[in-house]
């Protein structure tokens, strides 16, 4: 059976030609698009979309991607195919920077309801989006570390070209720059996907002789990997490793030594998500709903303090 294709969407929806809004569509679904379903990410964000739809007698068709381009295109197009009211969308950016920004402004243009969470592209204003600020994620570990006199900081970075992974680099960066702190190209360990490299990456350093006192980690998956290399070399936290986490979970408090972590508001993103694409689909004209969320530095025990 061959993959349906954006050049089938005309044909399996009935859309007006002069207004490109559906005729008669009270399909009560909405899609969403998530970029990486084994990230625990997507439990809470879920929850906080389920919270706002359900009330309303609204479902979900839920589409994995896996950072993926060509499935989102695939998924995308099976969603319009399933005539749903609108998308949530965390978009996939490739790391030549291919992405199916083309498809989405296809879709604005039909009047298809679209907002973006998590993730966003540059200046493109007309859609909603509902993101996290993280560059002031990265720059608040930054702080702490320097506090507690750590210089030598390095940054594990997940897939190059993602918009929060583009941002949280930026954000390290500028961090460094404001708090004086050293950088050194080889504790700015980009382009960690699989995450499952995380653990190769700290053996190098650790061969080399050239880790630092303290690594940021900028999502949840290559925390854990992080943690779980540190064990298997013998690199005790926080005695040899301070460590900061991204996106925080009971498992944080659970493991030993607790973990520092950057706590996004997960919940919140999902419910303010759900509610303005609800608010698209009532007004297909109104203004785009833009909002820039900050998130909390949580700290445990995975830091050493220098100073003492």
């Amino acid at each position: 059976m061959r993959k349906p294709t954006i050049k089938d969407i005309p044909k399996s929806l009935n859309l007006s030609p002069s207004t490109g809004i559906f005729k008669n569509s009270k399909s009560k679904i909405i899609g969403a698009i998530a970029f990486d379903i084994s990230n625990p990410f997507f439990l809470d964000f879920l929850k906080g979309v389920e919270d706002v739809l359900f009330p309303r007698e609204y479902k979900i068709l839920l589409s994995n991607v896996d950072e993926n381009i060509d499935k989102e295109k695939t998924y995308l197009s099976w969603m319009i195919g399933h005539g749903v009211e609108g998308i949530l969308a965390s978009p996939v950016r490739e790391r030549n920077g291919k992405s199916n920004l083309r498809l989405y402004q296809n879709f604005y243009k039909m009047g298809i309801p679209i907002v973006f969470y998590d993730r966003m592209f540059y200046s493109q204003g007309q859609f909603d989006h509902v993101i996290v600020d993280n560059q002031d994620a990265i720059i608040q570990a930054l702080m702490h570390l320097k506090e507690t006199g750590h210089e030598k900081i390095g940054i594990f970075l997940s897939k190059k070209g993602i918009f929060t992974i583009e941002e949280r680099l930026k954000g390290f960066l500028k961090g460094c720059k404001l708090l004086n702190i050293p950088v050194k190209n080889e504790w700015i360990c980009e382009d960690i996907y699989p995450h499952e490299k995380a653990i190769e990456v700290l053996n190098c350093l650790k061969r080399k002789n050239t880790l630092p006192t303290a690594i940021i980690a900028t999502n949840n998956n290559l925390t854990k990997y992080i943690v779980y290399a540190a064990k298997k070399n013998n690199i005790k936290i926080p005695e040899e490793l301070s460590l900061v986490g991204f996106d925080d979970s009971l498992e944080n408090e659970l493991i030993d030594p607790p973990l520092t972590t950057i706590k996004q508001p997960i919940l919140e993103e999902g419910k303010i998500a759900a509610t303005s694409l609800l608010s698209r689909i009532e007004d297909r004209y109104a203004r785009p709903m833009n909002v820039t969320l900050k998130s909390q530095l949580i700290k445990r025990k995975s830091v050493k303090n220098l100073n003492l």
